[in-house]
């Protein structure tokens, strides 16, 4: 089965080596507001996270046992659809100073504050809020693969962990808007060029390859496309010209006669009456006068045919 794009993402972001403890710890504090909640088992309480995808619990038991040199506990089931869930617990033995390290206020309801001083801490610098952009993703990224439309969301199950990610994009110039689901909430971008940047950002450099290469495919077939209808407008009003003016000159002919206008008209005439489909600037190349005093001539005959039209009205 093919990957979905969202998968391709999360895979080049593993790729993403842990270089030191601050980012990892935004890392994991993304994955974490992302796809974590409380759970109090009999060791006491503990974090859960879920996620369907293997390099992701691959990637928390790293970060874990880099920052806290501890190892994870992982459960595993199916969901009604038949998909792998996997869930990681992460039990620290100072449960309150792991959840300061992850920017969550201890109490009894998951959240986070993102004007608050721990999250502040937590992405006071650019990697960091970089690592934390990286963490959303992996933990509740949803990316349209770019070939079809631009959509990316960072799924997470508050309205607050939604802002978390808000405020840490607006913070790279990028404006994200918070949208309620179904089971939770997410922070999503509609455009090529801020998905762009915060992948980039992410560190998901392949994927931006990726992107950027059908995004601009998309904009060739775009120009073409509209180069072509452009065209055809045109090939159009040519047509719809020629018609008209054809017309015109048949009803003088029908009560005037050609032969009674001046030579000038005349030979203007006679000229569209041979060229019917070609364009003011065919005409005026075939009679070797301007393109204005060829479209001035074919005005005339208008005139000339609109008041035997006044004339001479059509009966119903």
């Amino acid at each position: 089965m093919q990957q979905s794009f969202s998968v391709k993402v999360k895979e080049d972001l593993c790729q993403n080596s842990i270089k030191n403890t601050h980012c990892a710890t935004a890392e994991l504090a993304g994955i974490i507001h992302a796809c974590g909640t409380f759970s109090l088992g009999a060791g006491g309480m503990s974090i859960k996270v879920s996620t369907e995808n293997k390099n992701v619990v691959n990637r928390v038991f790293s970060l874990v046992k880099k920052l806290y040199s501890m190892d994870c506990q992982l459960t595993q089931s199916s969901s009604q659809l038949q998909k792998e869930i996997y869930q990681v617990r992460i039990q620290p033995p100072e449960f309150s100073a792991f959840l300061a390290d992850m920017a969550i206020p201890f109490g009894f309801r998951f959240t986070v504050d993102h004007q608050g001083e721990l999250f502040s801490t937590l992405i006071d610098r650019d990697c960091c809020q970089c690592a934390y952009l990286r963490g959303a993703i992996l933990g509740g990224g949803i990316i349209s693969d770019p070939e079809k439309n631009y959509h990316m969301e960072f799924v997470s199950g508050t309205q607050a962990t939604a802002f978390a990610v808000i405020h840490v994009l607006s913070l790279s110039g990028i404006s994200a808007k918070c949208l309620e689901r179904k089971n939770g909430f997410s922070a999503y971008l509609k455009d090529a060029q801020s998905i762009s940047e915060t992948l980039t950002l992410a560190g998901a450099h392949s994927c931006v390859l990726a992107l950027e290469n059908a995004r601009m495919i998309k904009d060739i077939r775009n120009n073409v496309n509209r180069q072509v209808n452009f065209e055809n407008a045109n090939i159009d009003k040519v047509v719809n010209a020629g018609m008209s003016q054809t017309e015109n000159i048949q009803l003088i002919e029908d009560h005037l006669g050609l032969e009674n206008l001046s030579p000038s008209l005349r030979e203007a005439a006679e000229l569209r009456l041979q060229n019917p489909e070609a364009s003011l600037s065919d005409l005026a190349a075939l009679s070797g006068i301007s393109k204005s005093g060829i479209n001035n001539r074919l005005r005339k005959l208008a005139e000339i045919a609109d008041s035997y039209r006044t004339r001479f009205p059509e009966e119903p």
